[in-house]
């Protein structure tokens, strides 16, 4: 039986769907009874009754494992939606934090190329300034990575190098290495991320770590970077060094 067979008593009014989405995502509710209030939420089927019951996905649970197995169902649940969910998965994307399963869904419902459109978009949308949504964007940087053979991805990717949140900058430096191991960077997808690690190796208001992690890609890579500086940033000097042809270069070990 689906869920419009569940529940049979009309469409749902906006009063009603707020005070079934508060409990079916309250995090100290019985399974049985969350269960139960996204059933009803899913078989009004509204876009309003959607948006109620993605509410869902933004609470953690106690109890672990009910709560993932909860919001996988969830996301099965969408997914046999189909269509009519993607509206109010795209809002949910573009303005929460918790988007893992919200994230998946989307990308069963469309497939990869639509998602990853999508997913750039959402990206781009916060930017590398807003420190606010640093969760959200690591979500969505997890997701692009499963295609870094997308000739999108690595270009929109870039300007996040520069991103206001360390962990953003190392996770999309891990992307980097990624893809170019397995040779799907393109000669403009290397000048563009050479532009913005140079500036991390350069500028004196990066973290050391996020400097030592650049400075190590580009002379592991033999990749040159660009702009006027001279030389790298003092935290760097005492184990890399910028060569006339503006290679980053890894100083000789001191014998002792």
């Amino acid at each position: 039986m689906g869920f419009l067979g569940l529940f049979s008593k009309g469409p749902l009014t906006q009063q009603k769907i707020d005070k079934i989405a508060k409990l079916a995502s309250n995090p100290f509710a019985q399974p049985d009874v969350r269960m139960r209030e996204m059933q009803r939420l899913l078989a009004d089927g509204s876009p309003e009754a959607l948006r109620g019951v993605l509410k869902r996905f933004a609470c953690n649970a106690s109890g672990g494992i009910a709560d993932e197995d909860e919001k996988k169902w969830l996301e099965d649940a969408l997914v046999s939606i189909g269509d009519d969910a993607l509206e109010p998965l795209r809002g949910f994307i573009g303005t929460e934090k918790q988007l893992t399963y919200a994230l998946q869904g989307y990308r069963r419902i469309t497939g990869d190329r639509e998602a990853i459109r999508f997913f750039l978009e959402a990206l781009l949308n916060y930017g590398p300034d807003d420190h606010r949504s640093i969760e959200a964007k690591l979500q969505l940087i997890w997701q692009l990575s499963e295609r870094l053979d997308d000739e999108r991805v690595i270009p929109d990717l870039a300007d996040f190098l520069l991103d206001h949140s360390d962990d953003v900058r190392w996770a999309v430096m891990d992307l980097v290495e990624r893809a170019a191991d397995n040779g799907s960077l393109t000669d403009n997808d290397v000048e563009r991320v050479c532009a913005r690690l140079g500036e991390l190796v350069t500028e004196e208001d990066v973290s050391l770590r996020i400097q030592q992690r650049a400075a190590e890609l580009l002379a592991t890579r033999e990749w040159t970077i660009q702009g006027d500086a001279e030389s790298l940033a003092p935290l760097l000097e005492e184990t890399f060094f910028l060569d006339k042809k503006r290679y980053v270069r890894r100083r000789a070990k001191k014998r002792v």
